[in-house]
């Protein structure tokens, strides 16, 4: 099933693709069931009672539908308690970055705002802070069922579904000072501006994909390839990173992990190439669909003194 969100940006409502034109608003169906259906975070700790309630809708053909194409999709997880994101788990990237492959060893945490969020198609906002604008095309797990100490073998039972993500970064917010001292780096920072965390174009739940481990991905930018991979090349696994997070955080229904992204990022090339205004990125994983994201400078008021 490919679950969606749509409407204004935060005020999202929940959705399933019906086809490839069509999408089935889910509120008015779950609500003759005594269920409510404010966000996919909700809806994905019950999955049980809403599941079949939503198969037999689309089984039945008789519901409303809106077209695919007059709406605005919004990242399909809109209101998430936490975005976890994995760093340096393909050996390539890690290498560019460290000057030598991460140690192995527990994967590298960190966290993105929520606010960060945005649909497969919004403009991804270029904001005056940076002029090293980078992507990076990520896996994206949904959590379904929340836990801590997930342990590896039973990690299936608590994966919701799969999408497409987009890391998005300002390197030089990222490193500034943290070229001298790692403790002054801005991750967070760098990570978190507003639309740096496009997400979609729909979570497709965890029975449609059986093995996560050998996904094809790839990123372009204005029709040229830059990133193209396979999730087999993740340095630790989907079921090993999951077990691993839930050892320090309890993972809730919704929450969205992001599991890090293969070489070819703009910092990458030769020469450097960063996001430009104007840019157009598509992202793609197999069966996950495609996110086609401008880029636009952001529009910065001047202070009137």
């Amino acid at each position: 099933m490919r679950l969606v969100s749509f409407g204004p940006a935060g005020a999202e409502t929940p959705a399933v693709l019906v086809d490839e034109e069509r999408l089935m608003p889910v509120a008015p169906i779950l609500a003759s069931h005594g269920l409510r259906a404010n966000d996919w975070s909700e809806l994905l700790g019950i999955w049980p009672a809403v599941e079949p309630v939503l198969r037999e809708a689309i089984a039945r053909g008789s519901e409303s539908t809106i077209l695919r194409s007059s709406v605005r999709l919004g990242p399909p997880v809109a209101r998430p308690a936490t975005v976890i994101a994995i760093g340096f788990n393909y050996s390539t990237h890690g290498a560019d970055v460290l000057g030598a492959p991460p140690p192995v060893g527990e994967p590298i945490v960190f966290l993105k705002p929520v606010t960060a969020l945005s649909g497969p198609e919004d403009p991804i906002v270029l904001p005056p802070e940076t002029s090293q604008l980078d992507y990076e095309i990520e896996l994206a797990v949904v959590i379904g069922r929340g836990g801590r100490r997930i342990a590896s073998a039973d990690v299936a039972q608590h994966i919701a579904g799969y999408m497409v993500a987009n890391d998005v970064s300002a390197r030089d917010v990222a490193f500034g000072p943290g070229i001298e001292h790692p403790l002054l780096f801005q991750i967070a920072r760098a990570k978190g501006f507003p639309t740096f965390c496009p997400t979609g174009p729909w979570l497709l739940t965890a029975d449609e994909v059986p093995d996560a481990s050998s996904l094809g991905m790839r990123l372009s930018v204005n029709g040229e390839v830059r990133q193209r991979a396979t999730t087999a090349q993740m340095t630790v696994g989907v079921a090993d990173l999951i077990a691993s997070v839930s050892a320090t955080m309890e993972l809730r229904p919704g929450d969205i992990l992001l599991t890090g992204t293969p070489p070819g990022c703009g910092f990458q090339q030769d020469p450097p190439s960063y996001l430009r205004h104007g840019d157009a990125i598509e992202a793609t994983i197999d069966r996950l669909g495609v996110m086609r994201t401008p880029v636009n400078a952001e529009s910065v008021p001047e202070l009137r003194v």
